[in-house]
């Protein structure tokens, strides 16, 4: 096991082609996402083999969560055969060797599928597991429910996806003559990841913030993510244009064996011309040219049509089954401060 030195370009460069190749990779596993997250601590750790080549990657973030103690999070990881209990156990041990003293928890929210068998494996291990017993879609850092579409054909009545025609065919056909209305009444679709980019997709945000009573992240933030990526064709933002506006928009990050449509914005006022179907037919697309296994709409708070963020979503994978994550994989060091932090979690 060894402590990635970040001034040490090659093994950054190593470890980030790593945690982008892999199956499993994660974008929240790239050393730039601690860059990203500036008001969070970084520590990243990798094993190899006899020949040098890395196996097993974990990027732990931490803040102070409880006064006086730090949360340990690796989110959405760590990269490595998530199965293998003992070498996961192995990776959070030597995590915490290298974490402050008042660290009370180390987080991880690996993205497996959830398992009977394996939950119990981990709890057998020492670990506390967050999964079925959590209802609220808010109760976990990351969301368990996820739609996805795979590109493999998985799904009753799917098949495999190989080109445009296949992947419309695979919506609904509601969904299909919606994005064709869309293109009919002059929506057109760009994408890039410059500054102006993000500034057009911030104006969008901000919109479908408001209309839903939900807070946002600042604009710096997205600054700061354009910068980080500026150069990297891993990072997208698409713009759905019509009479002279952005009216739709979408973020992508294309790594591992997915790619995660992460942000999204729209404005109202031009709903009925469709913009953010467009965005994801786009969006979609890109996931197939890249070669892609599925494509991560995100988080639900059920699998049924009363949710709205689901209602949307399932209309482009409706043949694909429903995504249920192993939630949670906690490892506890200080008993009271744990008790203490899982009271924001609450329904």
């Amino acid at each position: 096991m060894a402590v990635l030195d970040l001034t040490k370009h090659e093994d950054v460069a190593r470890f980030q082609q790593f945690v982008r190749d892999h199956d499993g990779g994660q974008v929240t596993q790239d050393p730039k996402w601690g860059e990203l997250k500036e008001n969070w601590g970084h520590l990243h750790l990798y094993r190899e083999d006899a020949q040098g080549n890395i196996t097993a990657a974990m990027a732990v973030l931490t803040i102070e969560a409880v006064p006086g103690k730090l949360l340990a999070y690796c989110p959405k990881g760590p990269v490595a055969d998530i199965a293998d209990v003992a070498l996961v156990q192995s990776l959070v041990e030597e995590a915490l060797d290298n974490l402050p003293d008042n660290v009370f928890l180390l987080r991880m929210d690996p993205e497996v599928l959830y398992d009977q068998k394996l939950d119990a494996a981990y709890q057998a291990a020492g670990f506390v597991t967050r999964n079925v017993d959590v209802t609220y879609m808010h109760g976990n850092i990351q969301p368990r429910r996820n739609v996805e579409l795979f590109y493999d054909g998985r799904g009753e009545g799917a098949e495999v996806i190989t080109d445009g025609e296949g992947l419309m065919h695979h919506f609904k056909s509601d969904y299909r003559n919606q994005i064709r209305r869309s293109k009919k009444d002059g929506v057109t679709v760009t994408s890039g990841r410059s500054k102006e980019d993000i500034d057009a997709f911030f104006e969008t945000y901000k919109m479908m913030a408001k209309a839903q009573g939900i807070t946002h992240r600042p604009i710096d933030y997205f600054y700061r993510m354009q910068a980080l990526w500026a150069d990297d064709p891993a990072f997208r933002v698409f713009l759905a244009h019509f009479d002279g506006q952005v009216v739709a928009a979408g973020i992508g990050f294309a790594y591992g064996d997915k790619i995660w449509y992460m942000y999204a914005g729209s404005n109202r006022a031009y709903a009925k011309h469709y913009g953010p179907y467009l965005v994801q037919w786009e969006m979609l697309k890109w996931g197939l040219q890249e070669k892609k296994v599925r494509y991560d709409f995100g988080g639900v708070g059920s699998f049924t049509p009363d949710d709205g963020l689901y209602k949307f979503k399932h209309g482009f994978a409706y043949h694909d089954p429903a995504v249920e994550y192993i939630g949670e994989l906690d490892w506890v060091v200080d008993q009271a401060a744990y008790d203490k932090y899982l009271e924001g979690f609450a329904e």
